[in-house]
């Protein structure tokens, strides 16, 4: 967002392309045609320069000085053993990173699917070493499609994208519990949920069966 000639784009797994010219060229960072999700979900820090994406079970990818940086790391997570879903970077605390998982792609394992992780100080975080679990009030087992920041670091939306759950949560305390504000959705995969500008209350969501909106989302679900 600092930078506009900057753009970015993928293709499958951890392999991307770049352009450091408003699109007029584009080149390639092929880091793993295996590693991460066939259509990878991954997030630029544009303050810090950092791409976060998922990798394998149990651990994210970080790729920094992004987008001209020829290297990347698997960063293992020692309390998270499926794999990540969803990413969200902080707007208002640096280095701060969200990690949503899913079923794991290579085995279709659900085990310790449905979290969602805050990882401080992602920056320089070591692998190996265990971030901030916030889970509470989530569907255990669920598929975390997105989650999506509000007015601060306290207010988060989630999404989930399997049948027969919650399908929007949200949290008012920065993930220490959870809501369902599924409201009077459908039964039906979400795969996206963002707060609408400027506040809390209104919801964008975008479903398998098009897109929905609310201005209540806290209090009277979508």
């Amino acid at each position: 967002q600092d930078t506009p000639a900057n753009q970015f784009g993928a293709y499958v797994y951890n392999q991307y392309r770049f352009s450091t010219n408003s699109g007029t060229s584009w080149s390639n960072r092929n880091f793993s045609s295996s590693a991460g999700r066939f259509i990878n979900p991954f997030e630029l820090d544009s303050t810090a320069n950092i791409v976060y994406a998922a990798h394998n079970a149990g651990s994210f990818t970080r790729w920094p000085s992004a987008p001209t940086g020829a290297s990347l790391s698997a960063i293992a997570v020692s309390n998270m053993t499926s794999q990540v879903s969803a990413i969200a970077v902080s707007p208002y605390t640096a280095n701060q990173v969200l990690l949503g998982t899913g079923t794991i792609e290579s085995t279709g394992s659900t085990s310790g699917a449905g979290k969602i992780f805050r990882v401080d100080n992602a920056n320089t975080f070591a692998s190996g070493s265990a971030a901030v679990e916030i889970s509470t009030g989530l569907p255990a087992g669920a598929y975390i499609s997105n989650i999506a920041y509000g007015t601060d670091d306290n207010n988060l939306i989630a999404s989930v994208s399997n049948y027969g759950s919650p399908h929007v949560l949200v949290t008012t305390n920065g993930g220490t519990t959870w809501a369902n504000v599924t409201g009077n959705l459908p039964d039906m995969p979400v795969r996206w949920a963002i707060f609408k500008p400027g506040t809390n209350l209104g919801a964008v969501i975008g479903t398998e069966a098009g897109v929905w909106e609310t201005d209540a989302i806290n209090t009277a679900g979508v």
